[in-house]
């Protein structure tokens, strides 16, 4: 089962989709190792308008592995048959190893909740990257 985690290089897991460009789509059956986490821009592979659990199928990833995620977007994978696995710290290859040992935990519901107020960049009005001008 192929799993799309959000990244900031190849080394560190990031706080979601919208908090980097970049992921590394992981495929444990991968025959070279090269394969096994190819890094790309998610909007390569998931372009803008594309219907996201459908382009993740077509591509045979099901599942995902984040360290945070909003309620809605849970519920969007979970519906669609998507697992959605949180990590444990942001170390990648760590988090790959016990995902492969299925020692990872899926989100809840109640996880994700705790998530919602964390800005979704989309409203750019940001101060810094931690600091949104508006309120919650």
């Amino acid at each position: 089962m192929k799993l799309i985690v959000p990244v900031y290089g190849d080394k560190r897991i990031a706080e979601g989709f919208n908090k980097t460009t970049d992921v590394c789509i992981y495929d444990p059956l991968a025959s070279e190792a090269k394969n096994v986490c190819k890094f790309v821009p998610w909007r390569t592979i998931i372009p803008p308008g594309s219907k996201i659990t459908k382009k993740m199928k077509e591509i045979g990833i099901a599942g995902v592995l984040t360290s945070q995620i909003q309620l809605l977007a849970l519920n969007l994978f979970v519906e669609s048959g998507i697992h959605v696995y949180r990590s444990e710290g942001d170390d990648l290859e760590r988090n790959l190893s016990l995902y492969r040992d299925q020692k990872l935990m899926p989100f809840t519901s109640k996880e994700a909740l705790e998530n919602s107020s964390i800005c979704s960049g989309a409203c750019d009005t940001c101060i810094t990257d931690d600091q949104c001008k508006t309120s919650k």
